[in-house]
Formats: C-alpha cells, sequence, structure tokens
C-alpha cells in the first residue's frame, strides 16, 4: 500500500502517535506510511453516551425548521410540495454550512439557533443571497 490513513477524532492523537512511533522501532518498513488525520467532535452528540443523532434525523428536523419558519414568514412564497423541497435544501445547506464553517479539528457545540440563523455566515444566508442574485439576473433587462 502507498498510505495508511486512520480518520478519528482528536482523543486518539496519542495512541496513533505511540503506534506508529512503535512500529517505526519495530523497522517495519511502512510505519511512516501510516497517518491519522484527527477531526473534532460536535459536542453533546457522543455514541458512547446514548447522545447519538442520526444525519437523517438531522435533516427532517432542520426541514420541518425551515418549514415553520416559512409558515410565519410574510414574504414566503412557495407552498406544498415545492415548499418541502425548498425547506430541505435550505435544511441540508444549514446544516453544511454551519459544519464546514468550523475547523476541521476543533470540538464544537451543535446549535440550531447558529445553524439556522438567517443572517452571518450561514447556509440560510447563502441560499438567500443565492435567490436574490439570481432575480436580479433574470430582472435587470441585460443580457450578461
Amino acid at each position: 500500500f502507498d498510505k495508511m490513513i486512520y480518520v478519528v477524532d482528536n482523543a486518539q492523537a496519542s495512541h496513533f502517535d505511540n503506534l506508529f512511533n512503535i512500529l517505526g522501532k519495530l523497522g517495519m518498513p511502512w510505519a511512516s506510511s501510516c497517518q491519522h488525520v484527527r477531526f473534532g467532535k460536535i459536542l453533546g452528540m457522543s455514541t458512547r453516551k446514548g447522545n447519538i443523532v442520526f444525519l437523517d434525523t438531522l435533516m427532517d428536523e432542520a426541514k420541518s425548521r425551515m418549514l415553520e419558519t416559512a409558515e410565519r414568514s410574510k414574504t414566503t412564497r412557495v407552498y406544498g410540495v415545492e415548499g418541502e423541497i425548498a425547506a430541505r435544501a435550505l435544511g441540508f445547506s444549514a446544516l453544511t454550512v454551519n459544519d464546514f464553517k468550523h475547523r476541521r479539528v476543533k470540538d464544537y457545540k451543535f446549535s440550531w439557533e447558529q445553524a439556522l440563523n438567517p443572517s452571518g455566515e450561514t447556509g440560510v444566508r447563502l441560499q438567500y443571497l443565492h435567490a436574490r442574485l439570481n432575480s436580479l439576473l433574470e430582472n435587470c433587462g441585460t443580457e450578461l
């Protein structure tokens, strides 16, 4: 093999450092091809404590919250099946941007309020800006 990559959270860093060091001292020629790719945890979602939250559950909750927000909004223009599709896309975007804006190696506490915030560096804001820019392009009267 060319490279062996272990993708495991930060808590195992010392273990992998020791393991790779021992493998090198044992003369294993492939020891230098081993790598630990670290990542932080989403605090409050520990599988060992039984607090596991599956992605489909998160997606369903995000969609549900986006539908509730749309129902309260005075500017919502999509309903029914189209509204469901939009809420799912907004929820997915919100969760994705929320996760990506944190550093991969740092732990962070998940917050629905932060993830679904319509302003700031959020997926909801990103989708709003995308829709707004498309609307401007469609209505500007000039071919770009």
